[in-house]
């Protein structure tokens, strides 16, 4: 009976922790939108892609099955052309119950904090032996709620790809437990989030194949896994992302002092292996190892096997010339979380039953510290708290033309942090010089004249202002709108 009742505690906390997680982040995450300081990168962008496979759903044409706009042109283009994260399709059947922005940001929150569930769960079984398995379960789930990296990924706007936290997450654990057609299907769930986690799936699958190895275990699922993934990457990146895009993939830029395509990127690293050393050797990646293994104190080097899975996404964010993707307020870090945590976990197991304690009481230590460091929470020093103090004028505005335009035929071109607001409709124009294909120019001023691109936006808003083809029907402080004649 003891054991039951704690078994039942111990659920009672697990779940009471996701659901506070749950509750603040969707609220969170909502009222970052409502109050204008979401965007059309990449908030508009997926929820038009998502909003356009949802009408494609509902009333029978596949035309709209993840159609957008294309963010830098005025033609109608397939999300492959930019990403091969189908994933994105089958958020839209949630769209049934409501077809907002805010559909994907509760999706996000909500599959991001089933991943502690994962954690708790991959826990018990690597301590299946040791009497506290279940506390440090609930410590590393602690841990994994309050990871700051995690955090931003699920505050900044919404991607597919952040979504493969929980589905590696989930991989992980039934490879481990044996049951292989339920790791087979997060396997699925995971490379259809982005082309490039099929990378990392890859290594994953010679990873079971060398655990299998040792034990002279059947190694079928292993080449499943590894077969599956080359042939999705391959796919993704020489015959699906090309065909819809009329090129090669677009990220290929990041990586031109190697090469300009896949195979000659690859070649150029193995050929002049020395030349990627101002990537790496740098202070920037320093920075980047101590926040991303800091939370979890530094433990997942313990177990470099396990943190090795990660390791091709760790060279695609290294070896970048974007510097965003070697930092942790984007979503850059969704496919290397999983594999800190579960070497983290593999880490602790190497300490003796004694110590479990202790080890566990500095990884809260270390993950508390971090957490008020850099994470986004209140209490945090580097606290993300500008929607609730901050919310920007504009938003009443933005919300009264939402329902104004609420008519799905319209055309509408509008800024950046307005764009959420206006891309529930087949053509949508982030404000460009493609604003002449739309019915509706929706404006704010303060995009235009002091964001990065506003040497691109003001030759723009100063041709619009000229343009005999729209009438000038609305102004309020920073907000104007326009109309076609």
């Amino acid at each position: 009976m003891l054991n039951i009742l704690n078994r039942h505690k111990i659920k009672i906390i697990l779940w009471t922790l996701i659901l506070l997680y749950i509750g603040y982040f969707s609220y969170f995450t909502i009222l970052r939108y409502k109050t204008l300081y979401s965007s059309y990168f990449d908030l508009g962008i997926m929820h038009q892609t998502v909003y356009n496979t949802y009408q494609a759903i509902k009333r029978h044409d596949m035309s709209r099955f993840l159609e957008l706009t294309n963010p830098f042109g005025p033609e109608q283009i397939k999300r492959m052309a930019i990403h091969n994260d189908i994933l994105l399709a089958f958020m839209a059947p949630f769209y049934f119950i409501y077809s907002g922005p805010e559909t994907l940001l509760v999706i996000q929150t909500v599959v991001l904090a089933l991943g502690a569930w994962a954690v708790f769960l991959i826990a018990k079984q690597v301590f299946e032996k040791e009497k506290k398995r279940n506390l440090m379960g609930l410590i590393f789930v602690t841990a994994y709620l309050l990871y700051p990296p995690m955090q931003r990924a699920n505050i900044f706007e919404f991607h597919a790809v952040t979504l493969a936290t929980t589905t590696l997450l989930f991989m992980f654990y039934f490879w481990l437990i044996k049951k292989y057609k339920w790791s087979f299907l997060f396997f699925i769930l995971s490379i259809i989030a982005k082309e490039q986690v099929a990378l990392t799936t890859l290594f994953f699958g010679l990873f079971t194949l060398f655990e299998s190895w040792k034990s002279n275990k059947i190694f079928r699922f292993s080449l499943l896994i590894i077969i599956t993934s080359i042939i999705w990457f391959a796919a993704s990146m020489l015959i699906i992302i090309p065909y819809f895009r009329g090129s090669n993939h677009f990220a290929l830029n990041y990586y031109a002092d190697f090469g300009d395509s896949p195979m000659r990127i690859i070649l150029g690293i193995l050929d002049k292996p020395w030349s990627i050393g101002k990537y790496i050797f740098n202070l920037d990646t320093l920075r980047y190892f101590f926040l991303l293994l800091g939370p979890t104190a530094f433990l997942s080097l313990l177990s470099p096997l396990h943190l090795f899975i990660a390791l091709p996404e760790f060279g695609i964010n290294l070896l970048s010339n974007n510097w965003n993707m070697r930092n942790i307020v984007f979503h850059y870090t969704s496919v290397i979380q999983p594999f800190v945590f579960i070497a983290a976990i593999y880490g602790t197991k190497k300490f003796s039953q004694r110590r479990l304690i202790i080890v566990g009481i500095i990884i809260l230590i270390f993950s508390l510290l971090f957490s008020y460091f850099i994470g986004p929470l209140p209490y945090s020093r580097a606290r993300e708290v500008h929607p609730f103090l901050y919310p920007q004028k504009e938003r009443t505005d933005t919300a009264f033309w939402q329902n104004l335009l609420k008519n799905k035929k319209l055309k509408v071109s509008a800024t950046g942090q307005l764009a959420p607001f206006f891309s529930s409709r087949r053509f949508f124009y982030v404000f460009s010089k493609n604003y002449n294909l739309a019915d509706y120019v929706v404006l704010s001023l303060n995009e235009i004249y002091n964001y990065p691109d506003k040497d691109t936006l003001i030759p723009v808003y100063e041709k619009l202002q000229k343009d005999k083809r729209y009438r000038f029907i609305y102004k309020n402080e920073n907000m104007e709108v326009y109309k076609k004649l």
